[in-house]
């Protein structure tokens, strides 16, 4: 297993995290619906549409930082239905069992960038940072940050395309970032126990893609109470239970919950880019993600045929 580490996460806790049959990982780069699908597989294993606790506390980000360990597994250990667990964490970092059900997004890449940019202008930093300290110390920035990213959005954008930022299972920081970890997603896909999911399906055929997603869970879908459980998973009605929704919102680290689903969808990011530029990132994507590129960019329609 690859070990994948930064200042939010840390994928060495999967090394001592003991899975059981019947778990469900939900493995994403950020910013490709990992809320999304945590509310889809959520509402489908616990047959209602509210969980009745905030997602964070039912479904954690199991390397996350902002709490200890031992809390974290504590909180599973718990739980007697079947558990749902996220993760950023590619699947070549994660403990792979025949018995646990690994769903795997991704999302146009410049969609993620221009996503990542109102993240992390939403994320409440000190106190993101004063909960990592209580739960883990200290992070040395000299050692494992690189420079910030441009201010400018057309900048931010032409640097998310080119660096070469190392993974750290919190991102991704870059075209590069996410190539790898959605080929690890990719290579596995003829696995009976792995399905892959992508935000531009999701967001063409919400009703569609939740069936497929039940389907990989082994879920009968009731067709009489269907509809409101694909209501229950728009944008609109999760930014109306933000608060109950948004990871880790109970926890104060967002400036407003209802933000964290702000947008959603295709965004505006061939306005700051030349054609040049956009043939540029198609090319550099088609170099580092290989035969996945196509699902990387585009998910089912974009994807080779079998």
């Amino acid at each position: 297993m690859r070990r994948y580490q930064g200042f939010i996460a840390d994928s060495d806790r999967w090394q001592r995290f003991e899975l059981r049959e019947g778990d469900v990982v939900i493995s994403t780069p950020s910013k490709c619906g990992t809320t999304w699908m945590q509310t889809i597989v959520g509402m489908l294993l616990r047959d209602r549409v509210e969980l009745g606790a905030p997602m964070s506390t039912v479904s954690p980000w199991l390397d996350m930082l902002i709490r200890p360990e031992e809390e974290v597994f504590e909180l599973l250990d718990r739980q007697t239905e079947r558990r749902f667990i996220k993760t950023h964490t590619p699947l070549d970092g994660l403990p792979r069992r025949d018995d646990v059900t690994y769903l795997c997004g991704a999302r146009h890449p410049l969609d993620v960038a221009m996503s990542d940019r109102d993240h992390h202008d939403n994320m409440d930093r000190p106190r993101t940072v004063a909960l990592r300290t209580a739960a883990v110390g200290d992070y040395d920035w000299a050692a494992g940050s690189s420079e910030p990213p441009p201010e400018d959005i057309g900048d931010f954008l032409r640097w998310f395309v080119d660096n070469d930022n190392p993974s750290t299972g919190a991102g991704p920081d870059g075209v590069a970032d996410f190539c790898r970890q959605v080929r690890a997603s990719w290579d596995a896909r003829d696995a009976p126990n792995v399905h892959l999911f992508h935000y531009a399906d999701l967001w063409d055929d919400l009703d569609g893609e939740m069936r497929l997603v039940a389907a990989a869970l082994g879920v009968p879908v009731d067709e009489a109470r269907w509809p409101d459980f694909v209501a229950a998973a728009t944008l609109t009605s999760m930014r109306g239970r933000a608060a109950r929704i948004a990871p880790d919102a109970h926890l104060g680290i967002w400036r407003s919950p209802e933000q964290f689903f702000r947008v959603g969808g295709r965004r505006a990011w061939a306005d700051h880019l030349t054609a040049e530029e956009v043939a540029h990132f198609e090319q550099r994507v088609a170099d580092l993600a290989g035969d996945a590129a196509g699902w990387a960019l585009a998910g089912r329609r974009g994807a080779p045929a079998a």
